[in-house]
């Protein structure tokens, strides 16, 4: 990854700050956006660019992807992280308000960046775009079916667009993680264990569920996301990539 850039967004997120530090300790140039602003390790490092943005709002993907362009020149790279859990309910207790938030953010959002690297890198002839949905891209999960609907909304986008990019050169995949050991998930856990209390045998979390009996950790998603940016990954296009456990291996 030296000398590339490769643009985060949700990189204020525990997967998305293990992108950009593992993209960087590998020598790529980083173009980090969220709402908030991420670490200050990462803000005081020379070769990272932030523009605060809302995924949920073209105008500001649009102007925070033509920052970093003047910034660095081109976007080789792209990982799309940003994401939020919606509520823990059944199916027909799923709001629309709840609906109306999580599709706005994980898959208008996907949506909205995944379209302005196209139009920069088609042209070009090169690029890759990483997607970040879930085990939740590819299997059910009872009582988060607001945030089941849009990780599996994700992967088809990415499988259409793959469709279409190809041609040109510009790589697009899915990364699927499992559960990640991080705030979210402590959330998650909370919620679902509320909701029943038999969850998992019992268990204050999940991990023990998953075959390597542990959570993922964001650290192993963002090597696996910096390895399908990379050249590397020549021939991976259109997949969907599970750092997941082996979760779905059932």
């Amino acid at each position: 990854m030296a000398g590339k850039t490769v643009l985060i967004t949700g990189a204020s997120g525990a997967v998305g700050t293990a992108c950009a530090q593992v993209l960087l300790d590998q020598g790529a140039r980083v173009a980090l956006t969220d709402r908030v602003a991420p670490p200050p390790h990462l803000l005081a490092h020379p070769d990272v660019d932030f523009q605060a943005a809302d995924v949920t709002d073209r105008a500001s993907v649009d102007v925070a992807f033509e920052a970093a362009l003047r910034r660095f020149g081109r976007i080789d790279a792209a990982v799309l992280a940003a994401g939020v859990e919606g509520p823990v309910a059944l199916v027909e207790e799923i709001s629309e308000a709840d609906i109306d938030r999580v599709l706005a953010v994980n898959v208008k959002g996907c949506l909205f960046s995944m379209q302005a690297c196209l139009r920069d890198m088609k042209p070009r002839g090169a690029g890759s775009i990483v997607a970040l949905s879930s085990i939740s891209g590819v299997v059910g999960s009872a009582t988060l079916g607001a945030y089941t609907l849009s990780k599996h909304a994700v992967v088809g986008l990415v499988r259409s667009a793959a469709l279409e990019a190809g041609r040109h050169g510009v790589r697009v995949n899915a990364l699927c993680p499992g559960p990640i050991d991080s705030d979210m998930m402590r959330r998650l856990d909370k919620a679902l264990s509320e909701r029943d209390p038999q969850r998992a045998q019992g268990q204050a979390d999940a991990a023990k569920a998953l075959p390597l009996q542990r959570y993922v950790t964001a650290l192993e998603v963002a090597r696996m996301a910096a390895f399908l940016c990379s050249d590397d990954s020549g021939s991976c296009h259109g997949g969907t990539y599970m750092v997941d456990g082996g979760f779905t291996a059932r």
